[in-house]
């Protein structure tokens, strides 16, 4: 069975992992099982929404080997997507609409084709983000009920899933509130049966489609609620001086550690945080990259995803070219790279796979502090969206 490292290392003075101790690892420490990026066998299905110089717009699979992407299935979308959420026992994916579209647009994991495309109703929009159960029996999504102006407008929906063939039903069953404005990306801690929900505190509205509706006053919050009867355990909010710092994209280690990456509204010489980790039934800790980084994430984290081992986390920075990678345990960003607009990221057996908006797609190896840029036809003709995923091989 193949294996990955986990790794426990102290940054250089200089901010980047020591190449020589990872190396030192390599003979010794185990982790979980992960995703390998090459071998012999079938590598993993990878799977991301992306967009063309004619304002068309794609789900793309594919499979990389030797350095090599090869496209498993293109699939035209309505509108721009954002996420893609995947159930493998199901055998499906689902395509999350951008904001303030409507659409899940659900597909099958082996051919690519369409099973089905649903759209919500007309009071509301999602957000781009799903996540599934472990059975695969609900899916959740985050919502905006946009007609209510004032007050929390974020929704959370469970919608029931059931599969026969090549037939899919998904039907809404339950519907709660985030306790929040702009529930962004939700996550599920399968076990205890908790929902995760970054709200990001903006209010919008389809009427202005990208329009920003209440920077001046916006409380974003990360809320952990019941994901069966919707009721609110914990909600943590930052200082107050940092509440133009909303938290969009989250990710959670098998530790229970939830890390948050945020985009700041404020003006573009203040200092805020942009990474933040939490655990249940403590306080949000911020977390600050050294200089120059902090300043070259250009307030904006696209996507923030752990490592397979879940001890280092990565967090991209699209709009400064910028992708950093911290220690989970201490806190301290360990290591950049640059990326031109380089934002969807997921982890594989050997560090992290990871995409751009100029069509590029990636591979970074902290063992060997190296980057591989991946030979592809899409450099260039695609531009990949905010956010990976990948099926295990």
């Amino acid at each position: 069975m193949e294996r990955t490292l986990s790794f426990s290392l102290a940054p250089d003075r200089g901010g980047n992992l020591k190449r020589r101790h990872f190396l030192a690892l390599t003979t010794g420490l185990l982790a979980a099982p992960a995703f390998a990026v090459s071998t012999a066998r079938e590598t993993p299905l990878f799977l991301s929404a992306a967009s063309d110089a004619d304002d068309r717009h794609w789900v793309i699979g594919f499979r990389q080997s030797n350095g090599l992407v090869k496209q498993v299935f293109k699939h035209a979308l309505p509108s721009r997507a954002h996420s893609i959420a995947i159930h493998e026992g199901l055998g499906i994916y689902v395509v999350l609409a951008r904001r303030p579209g409507r659409y899940l647009w659900v597909g099958d994991l082996d051919t690519g084709s369409r099973l089905a495309e649903i759209t919500v109703p007309m009071d509301r929009h999602l957000y781009g983000h799903g996540v599934f159960t472990t059975a695969g029996d609900r899916f959740y999504t985050s919502e905006n009920a946009w007609q209510f102006i004032n007050g929390d407008s974020g929704r959370i929906v469970a919608w029931d899933v059931a599969r026969h063939g090549d037939s899919i039903s998904m039907s809404r069953s339950l519907e709660f509130p985030s306790y929040g404005v702009g529930p962004h990306e939700l996550l599920l801690k399968q076990q205890a049966s908790v929902l995760v929900i970054a709200n990001g505190g903006i209010r919008t509205s389809p009427e202005q489609p990208r329009a920003k509706l209440n920077i001046d006053s916006m409380q974003p919050s990360l809320a952990y609620i019941d994901a069966g009867n919707g009721q609110l355990l914990e909600q943590h909010t930052l200082d107050p001086d940092w509440h133009k710092a909303s938290i969009r994209h989250i990710d959670l280690n098998a530790a229970g550690q939830v890390v948050m990456g945020m985009q700041y509204e404020g003006e573009p010489f203040d200092r805020a945080p942009l990474v933040a980790t939490h655990t249940q039934g403590q306080p949000l800790t911020p977390l600050w990259a050294p200089e120059p980084q902090q300043g070259q994430m250009s307030q904006y984290v696209g996507s923030i995803r752990y490592d397979a081992s879940g001890d280092y986390f990565a967090a991209t920075c699209p709009r400064g070219n910028l992708i950093t990678i911290w220690h989970a345990g201490s806190g301290e960003m360990v290591h950049s790279l640059r990326s031109r607009d380089g934002c969807g990221i997921c982890a594989v057996e050997n560090g992290f796979m990871y995409t751009a908006g100029t069509g590029r797609i990636s591979h970074y190896d902290p063992v060997l502090d190296a980057v591989t840029e991946l030979d592809s036809a899409a450099t260039g003709s695609v531009f990949w969206d905010n956010h990976l995923s990948t099926r295990r091989a």
